[in-house]
């Protein structure tokens, strides 16, 4: 329980950890395949940009709470050029720094090997989708790709809600950020980066996710984390750079194949990305997953032939027959949860008649999937139920908001929920500040939340001063969107005489807390402000 000084109690949900967590031993995930899915498959190849990604219409991973799986194509893909992949290069498994030199060596002839990126030569990074043949991205524009693409933008967003859940507690609860830059030596944090490569681009270099004490690992986090830990939004953050986005650039207007292959390549792009993180977070606190293989949409067997013949001319074969082999281990997935049967508890999963009868593999375990799917999915299944063409309709549709008419009636929880508002543009919340106003969702009795470091309990704060309370919020309100110090400082007078009194806590500690929340040392603020 979260102790308040009014006696206030607060359920703590999370798992106790050790307040040295890197010290403990990896548990390495020995096959492939987010129910958690990545393993042996992901890792023979670093993925760098997967232009190539819906090639063969195979479904991305669909994940649980425990587990996650990856498509059969995501599994093999790589950029053409087949970074690290060369027969002399080291085994993953027996030389992982050789390995990662190999990897990081064939990069540099793209990237640069410094820690800004940069096309070598001062040349123009060349545009590979905007000059990707006619009739390759012509034949994207289908169902079976655009199903597919919208399956694994929707769980990559899942993906990145759980990233988002698990670094605003570890910011928060467990002091993540020190204990990564101050508290690990850089071979210590090479150790965990190689274990999140091994287990799952550019970035993905030791030097530039390890430089500055590791700052480069928790920019990059951040860049991936959203500003909501419980939704799943339409769209997943991206990673701006330079030489990628012009290597991926297309033109205004451009014809809907190729803006879908662009949206492929981002989505392996940022997959790669978001798991890489999500892995070496996980290994640092000495945590798995077990990953398994997803089968994905059926295309036209004429169609899927021109498209491996395409891939053939331009060198990308062996992707084909890696792509043939992972799709002969693959299972079917319930379109709503993302479980295979052997997950769902079930003997089979049950077809959706309607889309079967048009070769569209839509699949659920459960009745009560399938009406989440019809109302909810994304797209709702109802708007493309047995209707040919209709999923590409839906992709390139301007994403309309339905109201929800069973919350009606229900404006005042609505209120509550949305209390805080969207931050102002420009403006990042931390993952500790999400975590704070996680808490606060959960127990809205409170004010504020003094975070204690498992397994001590956490303290709940209720300003006793009704008018005071109502200060406390306005003031926390406008933090909590943007960059305001004084108002950062005004929290913390009103909270220093709780924390002081809070035992085991201190002014000290709120100090780094408020450090952690807004980035603010609020010594500064007095000496900037109020001396």
């Amino acid at each position: 329980m979260l102790k308040g000084w009014n006696g206030v109690g607060l359920e703590r949900k999370s798992i106790a950890f050790n307040l040295y967590p890197h010290r403990r031993p990896v548990n390495d995930v020995e096959w492939c395949g987010r129910y958690k899915s990545r393993g042996k498959l992901a890792v023979n190849r670093r993925h760098n940009i997967c232009y190539y990604l819906t090639l063969f219409s195979e479904a991305p991973f669909l994940p649980s709470k425990k587990s996650r799986s990856v498509s059969t194509f995501t599994a093999s893909t790589s950029y053409n050029m087949g970074f690290g992949n060369s027969p002399k290069s080291p085994s993953f498994e027996k030389d992982r720094r050789g390995w990662n030199a190999a990897w990081e060596r064939d990069l540099a002839t793209i990237y640069g090997s410094a820690v800004e990126i940069s096309f070598p030569g001062r040349q123009e990074p060349p545009s590979i989708i905007g000059d990707l043949a006619t009739e390759y991205y012509e034949m994207m524009n289908t169902d079976a790709h655009v199903l597919s693409l919208t399956t694994m933008t929707t769980q990559i967003c899942v993906l990145q809600r759980d990233l988002t859940r698990k670094s605003s507690q570890r910011f928060a609860v467990d002091d993540f950020e020190t204990h990564w830059t101050t508290r690990c030596s850089a071979k210590e944090r090479e150790d965990f980066i190689l274990e999140g490569l091994v287990r799952a681009c550019p970035e993905l270099t030791l030097q530039r996710l390890n430089q500055h004490s590791g700052k480069g690992y928790i920019e990059l986090l951040r860049k991936l984390t959203l500003q909501d830990v419980d939704k799943v939004p339409d769209d997943f953050n991206t990673v701006p750079n330079t030489v990628y986005d012009k290597i991926n650039a297309v033109g205004q207007n451009p014809h809907p194949g190729l803006a879908i292959a662009k949206k492929s390549c981002d989505c392996g792009r940022v997959y790669l990305l978001t798991m890489v993180v999500w892995n070496i977070l996980l290994a640092f606190y000495g945590e798995s997953e077990e990953y398994g293989l997803i089968k994905g949409q059926r295309d036209d067997p004429a169609k899927l032939k021109r498209i491996k013949q395409l891939a053939s001319d331009m060198g990308v074969k062996r992707l084909a027959s890696e792509t043939a082999a992972n799709r002969q281990r693959a299972e079917r997935h319930c379109t709503s949860c993302g479980l295979p049967a052997s997950k769902a508890g079930v003997e089979t999963l049950l077809a959706c008649q309607r889309c079967k009868s048009i070769d569209r593999m839509i699949f659920y375990c459960s009745k009560k999937c399938q009406t989440a799917d019809w109302k909810t999915g994304r797209p709702p299944h109802k708007s493309i139920c047995g209707k040919p063409g209709a999923v590409a309709e839906a992709f390139f549709a301007p994403k309309v908001p339905e109201p929800d008419d069973d919350d009606a009636d229900d404006d005042d929880d609505d209120d509550d929920d949305d209390f805080w508002g969207e931050p102002n543009p420009g403006y990042t919340r931390s993952p500790a500040l999400l975590h704070q106003l996680k808490l606060l969702k959960e127990n809205p009795q409170l004010d504020y939340v003094l975070v204690r470091p498992n397994p001590h309990p956490d303290h709940g704060i209720v300003m006793q001063d009704a008018l005071g309370g109502m200060f406390f919020k306005i003031c926390m309100k406008r933090a909590v969107n943007g960059q305001s110090p004084r108002e950062v400082y005004k929290m913390f007078q009103q909270l220093e005489p709780s924390a002081r009194g809070a035992p085991g806590f201190g002014v000290e500690k709120l100090k780094q807390q408020f450090f952690k929340e807004y980035g603010y040392n609020v010594d500064t603020i007095k000496a900037q402000f109020y001396s």
